[in-house]
């Protein structure tokens, strides 16, 4: 599933790369530059190392027992049949970051015969060297009678990726091991696509099939790894460990649009047939404990009319994994199988494991070597809408298939040996907890979530325009300085931090940057008054590798009034607008995109009392009222339209100030409690046929911490700064650093 158009990743990472000269440190080892860019070589135990190479690199040759380094580099393959990366002899080349494709040349990114070669990766450890990859090409290893042959691949970073196969042409009664490994991480991508890299023999590159050793994802299905299957050739893994996603795309969905020799296909598959999942299967040995395996497709083209369909098509896919130690009794790998959402249409899903499923029997096949299957229509004669995992000391004749003394007809006919005879007693991790309406013990497809990701996404957007805006505008920064002794005039404050925000089904993690800028006088009545200008602009992270790029701007005007008796009041109003670019992502990977525009405005008023002691230090207890409306908006989300109805929140909070006067300054410490007392966000997300709607509840409770002070260099001019951070609440600042300066005129 392309992640990105990859003229363009390879342009973004390689802008990346330093501009000056590298020193490289050569023992043993050549580099000659050539037209189409330099051609490292290392021979006898010879050494190159360098950081981030201004040169392109042709090829790295390393034979006999030497090593090449390199930090991070842009490829520019030679046209002379050589593959680029060539280690023998003992050798060791490593590659921590870059640009490595083979565009058009066909010839392999990397052979090891009796040699190492370790891109992003330290070795088959599997520790990650950087996060900025982007690899194309088809690797190969190849046995060798004097050292062992292995190439390690690493791709960690949310815009990485690999696209190619892995050939293991290797003698397998040769003395030494010869293999390929291949880490995911977190948000790794590997798409099984050929690049025209195998030149061996009579082999053939469009029906080899790719051989890796270990295959490692993440440690819990959190996160959006993949493989995808984008080819005919199988793929066999030696073992799996951690969870992995591996993407079957039969119609294109995810294809490389703004590629501009993309092509779109000319067949549709429905899903029905086994041939409507052309990729190649996948084949995995044996599995670590705790690993798993999750299958998905993609929606387009597929006929998912009626109930049967669905079962068919999880079938269909499920056919294409095999567990082959299954069949030697080990039972390590469990595995889901799933078409993902799309827009607002929830995704369907299943378990592939060797026990019980909530919704129906799922097994790997012992009598066809290990090939998953999803069994469906074997319903239990008497449905219960929720079964018991415990089998009953007195059995009921409709419950349970363990046999009874006396065996009733509704015991399964034709128990298979490979299914377990008793539930598990903890529910798999991967079967969704949540009930639907159209569930029921005799239907085996389960619905995935109705909040799908892709509106998960789209609603992280809304509200973290909401709470951008609640970041600009909820302190009333100015007349709290004017109210500590800050003279007036022009001023300035330039800042930064982070925030976040967890509920229901969203999390998101903005780090944004806040500049606000005005002038403020007295008036003959006791009141300062003042004008300002605030803009926020700031980077979110979205659930499922979501992301947004969020603007808020608002002109506002101020006051500030001593009562008299060390009380004061401020009042303050701001008007704006909010704006945020985004990109919602589902269970695979795949994208829409949207921007979703608001105007807002917001009023407060804060009522404060000091407590002023004879050595400086004062105590100030504040409340604080104020009432925001957002208004709504209509946008759509590439094939999703998505309606955000307008909001008005009412909030208050209370604070206590503790700070000390001296000279020409203060310092001060304040912790503050605010709640919102209302405020519902109500959203319709469509796609197709599907209409859903959410509400986001605004009501809650949060509290922050501060530090700051100012200080006065004469009588007119002055500086302040302040460090914050939020304590507890669904909306919470991580931290925040502003500082100003005032000049009067």
């Amino acid at each position: 599933m392309k992640r990105v158009y990859k003229a363009n990743l390879s342009l973004a990472i390689a802008l990346t790369i330093a501009s000056s000269v590298v020193p490289y440190a050569m023992a043993g080892s050549t580099l000659v530059t050539t037209p189409n860019g330099a051609n490292i070589t290392a021979n006898n135990g010879g050494k190159f190392k360098a950081g981030e190479m201004t040169n392109y690199i042709s090829t790295i040759e390393a034979d006999t027992g030497s090593t090449v380094s390199i930090d991070k580099a842009v490829a520019n393959i030679g046209y002379n049949n050589k593959p680029f990366i060539s280690s023998k002899g003992g050798s060791t080349v490593s590659l921590k970051e870059g640009v490595y494709d083979v565009h058009n040349v066909s010839t392999p990114i990397a052979v090891a015969q009796g040699g190492t070669v370790n891109i992003g990766v330290d070795g088959n450890k599997g520790n990650f060297t950087g996060k900025d990859l982007s690899l194309v090409g088809d690797v190969i290893v190849k046995s060798d009678p004097n050292h062992a042959s292995e190439i390690n691949i690493g791709i960690i970073g949310k815009e990485s990726l690999w696209d190619g196969l892995a050939f293991n042409l290797a003698d397998k009664d040769a003395k030494h091991p010869s293999h390929i490994n291949v880490f995911l991480g977190d948000y790794g991508s590997w798409e099984l696509f050929y690049q025209g890299g195998l030149h061996e023999g009579t082999l053939d590159g469009g029906t080899q099939p790719s051989h890796v050793h270990r295959l490692v994802g993440s440690k819990n299905r959190n996160y959006a790894n993949m493989v995808t299957q984008s080819e005919h050739n199988k793929l066999y893994v030696d073992k799996l460990e951690g969870h992995v996603n591996f993407i079957y795309d039969p119609n294109d969905e995810g294809g490389d649009t703004e590629d501009p020799s993309y092509q779109p296909p000319t067949k549709t598959y429905n899903g029905l047939t086994p041939d409507s999942f052309w990729g190649g299967d996948i084949h995995i040995t044996s599995a670590a404990p705790g690993a798993a395996a999750h299958v998905y497709t993609t929606q387009r083209g597929l006929d998912m009319s009626s109930e049967a369909n669905v079962n068919k098509i999880l079938d269909n896919l499920a056919h294409k994994m095999y567990y082959h130690n299954y069949v030697n009794g080990e039972r390590n790998l469990q595995g889901t199988v799933a078409i993902a959402s799309d827009g607002s249409e929830s995704g369907r899903f299943t378990v592939i494991t060797s026990g019980h499923a909530k919704e129906g029997d799922i097994t790997w096949q012992a009598d066809k070597d290990g090939q998953g299957k999803y069994v469906y229509g074997e319903n239990k004669p008497v449905p219960k809408p929720q079964p018991k995992p415990e089998v009953k000391p007195t059995p009921k004749p409709e419950v349970k298939p363990v046999p009874t003394p006396t065996p009733k007809p509704e015991v399964k006919p034709t128990p298979k040996p490979e299914v377990k005879p008793a539930p598990k007693p903890t529910p798999k991790p991967e079967v969704k907890p949540a009930p639907v309406p159209e569930r029921n013990s005799h239907i085996h497809v389960i619905m995935g979530d109705f909040d799908t990701p892709h509106m998960r996404g789209a609603r992280s957007a809304i509200m973290s325009n909401i709470n951008g805006w609640r970041t600009l505008t909820d302190n009333m920064y100015r007349p709290r300085v004017l109210q500590q002794g800050e003279p007036t005039g022009i001023w300035a404050r330039v800042g930064g931090g982070k925030y976040s925000y967890d509920a229901k089904g969203i999390d998101t993690d903005t780090t944004y940057t806040r500049i606000q800028g005005g002038y403020d006088a007295k008036t003959g009545s006791g009141w300062t008054v003042g004008g300002q200008v605030s803009y926020l602009r700031g980077n979110d992270d979205y659930v499922f590798n979501g992301s947004g790029k969020e603007k808020a701007f608002a002109v506002g005007a101020y006051g500030v009034k001593d009562l008299g008796k060390d009380q004061y009041i401020h009042l303050e109003s701001q008007v704006g607008r909010v704006s945020n670019t985004f990109t919602a992502r589902n269970e695979i990977g795949e994208s829409l995109s949207g921007d979703v525009k608001a105007n807002a405005y917001t009023i407060g008023a804060r009522y404060g009392k000091t407590v002023k002691f004879q050595n400086g230090t004062y105590i100030e207890p504040q409340a604080q009222l104020s009432y925001t409306h957002f208004g709504g908006d209509s946008f759509d989300a590439g094939r999703m339209h998505v309606n955000q109805s307008g909001v008005s929140s009412t909030a208050g909070g209370l604070g206590l100030e503790i700070g000390k006067t001296f000279g020409a300054g203060n310092i001060y410490t304040r912790v503050g409690v605010n709640h919102a007392f209302s405020g519902t966000v109500n959203t319709a997300y469509t796609t197709g046929n599907t209409t859903k709607y959410t509400k986001q509840d605004l009501k809650g409770t949060w509290t922050d911490l501060a530090f700051g002070g100012r200080y006065g260099f004469n009588a007119n001019n002055s500086i302040f700064a302040d460090l914050s951070t939020g304590l507890s609440g669904d909306y919470k600042a991580g931290w925040s650093v502003n500082a100003g300066f005032t000049h009067k005129f």
